[in-house]
């Protein structure tokens, strides 16, 4: 029968140290097939063991020679491996314990007794080559197996790798959609209050324009001191409600502004020095400015009346008195908490600081809140840090605030930087308005008080005011009249103040005409169109009326 089968990878060791028994096995595993190798000591098989398909050895080898490092190869082979052993044994009866021993001593092992047979021991020997194959087949499984779990492992932390980073990107979002929603809802907060505003601004504007008009022009009739004192506390009062006027359109974002190249240090210092001599003994102004900090492009007027208004709340934040920082410095980029309401850009960065007594997080919440003060009756509009969100909005900035109940606040506002060198102003306040020659002025405005009170002002300033509270009438005035200028409010039913001022100029080619209005958005949108000096914003003084008419007729004469 022929039992012969492949060769398999490494030899059959065999050990049988005396007589023909390592010869005789060697010559009949050929016979099948496999490599036999006849080994010269225990020591030498063992040095093969690793490589080797199996190994066949006689227990005399084991008996007369140290087993010891035979024991620790077989302890410490790998999980996979259990190495196939074919123990030859002499056939007496003495040998039962000392058999029983290498067998535990061997562990896979198949005893056979001498003499042998032939076909016994080549079954066997093959028996554990195929034993050993399967091992291996097993060691290269287990090699792909970790080989795999190597690679599912390291995509599982890729994997999860990703997902952290997907979720720390949706948390971002989250909270990037947070905050946009939050500036979003403050946005068509302050929107609708602002539409409400600019709608009844002129309004509003031509009353103040009525009374101011009209008391001074009693300024100038009455000489009793006593009512003289009258005028003048209406005039405060008047000139009051402008100035709120003025603090609701800041806050809409509808005032109008004159933004230039300004030297926010040197308007810092000047502002710090005013409220050193107002603040009081009990409170000290400190200014921290920044060495190389940029122009700003602002208002400077504006500027100065939020950093004043700033200054006062940080006073009644401080009834036992503290420190008043002011601190300007550059920014070369926009603060992250700030990306989705400024510009890419540079920005110039105006704090105000106070040591005062803070905010809780409910009252923080509402700081910029139009009409919202923790102020007793009188004492506040609420209009003071709304007006400053306001009007850094409009200048193309923003405001940030932050502040811990007992710890003070600090205001920040950011403002663009301009490219273009501070030039410097001269004062331009004149003492008394330029009396007319007696010029000829059509006045055109619909409603009654504020022509009147406008007529009267150009008699009392030496021109010849002619009143017309409508375009027909305008257009009769000057087809049997000539006039050196015209005044026209933007705002009239039924047509506009340009269509009238285009009509009149049509007649009468070359006249001069000075537009003016109460709304902000007119006097906005019509600066965009034309020259500027051709405007006029209600409520105007004699001064600003009588300084205009100068200037238009001055450039028309030239």
């Amino acid at each position: 029968m022929d039992i012969r089968e492949p060769t398999p990878s490494g030899p059959v060791l065999v050990l049988a140290p005396f007589g023909r028994d390592a010869g005789v096995v060697c010559s009949a595993l050929r016979d099948v097939g496999l490599h036999a190798s006849e080994q010269p000591s225990l020591s030498a098989l063992v040095a093969n063991l690793n490589d080797a398909a199996a190994a066949v050895v006689a227990e005399e080898a084991l008996v007369h020679e140290h087993r010891g490092a035979v024991a620790h190869w077989i302890a410490n082979q790998p999980p996979w491996s259990d190495f196939p052993f074919v123990l030859l044994t002499l056939r007496t009866g003495n040998n039962g314990p000392a058999l029983t021993e290498l067998i535990d001593l061997l562990g896979h092992v198949t005893v056979l007794e001498r003499p042998l047979a032939a076909t016994s021991l080549k079954s066997a020997v093959l028996a554990a080559v195929r034993g050993r194959r399967r091992q291996r087949q097993a060691e290269q499984y287990l090699g792909q197996l970790k080989q795999l779990a190597d690679t599912l492992e390291r995509r599982v932390e890729e994997r999860t790798e990703q997902l952290s980073e997907a979720n720390k990107r949706l948390r971002d979002e989250m909270v990037e959609r947070e905050r946009t929603e939050v500036a979003l809802r403050q946005a068509q907060k302050m929107e609708a209050v602002g539409q409400l505003t600019g709608g009844i601004a002129h309004d509003f504007n031509n009353l103040l324009m009525a009374i101011i008009g009209n008391l001074e022009l009693i300024a100038r009739r009455v000489e009793d001191e006593r009512i003289q004192r009258y005028v003048r506390n209406a005039m405060h009062g008047a000139q009051r409600g402008a100035k709120l006027v003025g603090q609701l359109l800041t806050f809409s974002r509808k005032q109008h502004l004159a933004p230039e190249p300004v030297d926010v240090n040197q308007l810092v210092g000047t502002v710090a020095e005013m409220l050193s001599r107002t603040l009081g003994a009990s409170i000290r102004v400190d200014v921290v400015t920044h060495k190389n900090l940029w122009p700003a492009l602002v208002d400077v007027t504006q500027l100065e009346l939020m950093l004043l208004n700033l200054a006062i709340n940080a006073r009644d934040a401080m009834p036992d008195g503290g420190l008043l920082t002011i601190k300007t410095n550059v920014l070369h980029g926009v603060p992250e908490d700030l990306q989705a309401e400024l510009r890419p850009g540079e920005y110039v960065s105006i704090a105000v600081k106070d040591t005062g007594t803070g905010m809780p997080p409910d009252v923080l919440a509402r700081a910029f809140d139009p009409f919202f003060t923790t102020k007793e009756p009188g004492k506040g509009t609420g209009l003071g840090l709304s007006q400053v969100y306001g009007f850094a909005r409009q200048s193309g900035g923003a405001v940030k605030i932050e502040s811990e109940l007992g710890r003070g606040t600090v205001v920040r506002i950011l403002l663009p930087r301009s490219t273009e060198a501070v030039v410097g102003h001269e004062d331009r306040q004149s003492g008394t308005p330029r009396v007319g020659a007696k010029e000829h002025i059509l006045v055109v405005d619909d409603d009654a008080g504020v022509l009147e009170t406008t007529r009267s002002m150009l008699d009392d300033l030496g021109y010849q005011a002619i009143a017309a509270d409508n375009l027909e009438a305008a257009l009769a005035t000057i087809s049997h009249q000539a006039v050196d200028l015209a005044i026209i409010d933007l705002a009239m039913p039924g047509v506009s103040g340009l269509d009238v001022g285009l009509e009149l100029q049509r007649r009468q080619p070359g006249l001069p005409v000075v537009y003016c209005s109460g709304y902000p958005d007119l006097i906005e949108e019509t600066g965009k169109r034309m020259n500027g000096s051709m405007l006029l914003s209600k409520p105007f003084s004699s001064r600003e009326l009588s300084g205009k008419l100068d200037a238009m007729l001055h450039t028309r004469t030239n």
